[in-house]
């Protein structure tokens, strides 16, 4: 994680772009991973920790009518969770997380490990699905990771 969040820093630098994060299931391990970078504070603007469906609504203007459609665990949420951060923060590019780390599946039958990642660059949202393995935290540690990967590429698309 830590070479894509040095790659991630050094091209928001090279770019004048700036970050923000919007995440779950990860609580804040990704933001913790870009601001590890020394020079992180040029392009990381703001991160959120929503844990509850309430504050996804709230602060990032999740829609309730997605949660009860295709539940919190979804595209559609990471999607708006990263549409969302976007707006408030005006940051160029976002990452949000939502997911459930188990260690066992959830009543509705989402697998433990079910992680979505939302990105929002310029714009444009774009989201992705994973299955991690292993216990709570390492599907925690998988999913920050892939985030900061996400987003990197999304920022180099093109180059």
């Amino acid at each position: 994680m830590e070479r894509c969040s040095e790659r991630l820093v050094e091209k928001l630098r090279e770019k004048g772009f700036h970050i923000s994060t919007a995440e779950s299931c990860t609580g804040g391990m990704i933001a913790a991973a870009i601001v590890d970078v020394p020079g992180a504070s040029e392009v990381f603007e703001e991160g959120y920790v929503t844990y509850s469906n309430r504050v996804k609504e709230k602060v990032l203007g999740v829609h309730s009518e997605t949660i009860k459609e295709y539940t919190v665990v979804s595209s559609q949420v990471a999607e708006e969770m990263a549409f969302g951060v976007q707006e408030k923060t005006g940051s160029e590019l976002t990452i949000s997380v939502t997911g459930y780390a188990g260690p066992l599946d959830a009543e509705d039958g989402t697998k433990a490990g079910t992680v979505y990642i939302g990105t929002c660059f310029q714009g444009k949202v774009c989201a992705r699905m994973f299955l991690f393995e292993g216990g709570r935290k390492q599907v925690r540690t998988q999913a920050a990771k892939e985030a900061v990967c996400f987003a990197l590429e999304r920022i180099t698309e093109g180059e």
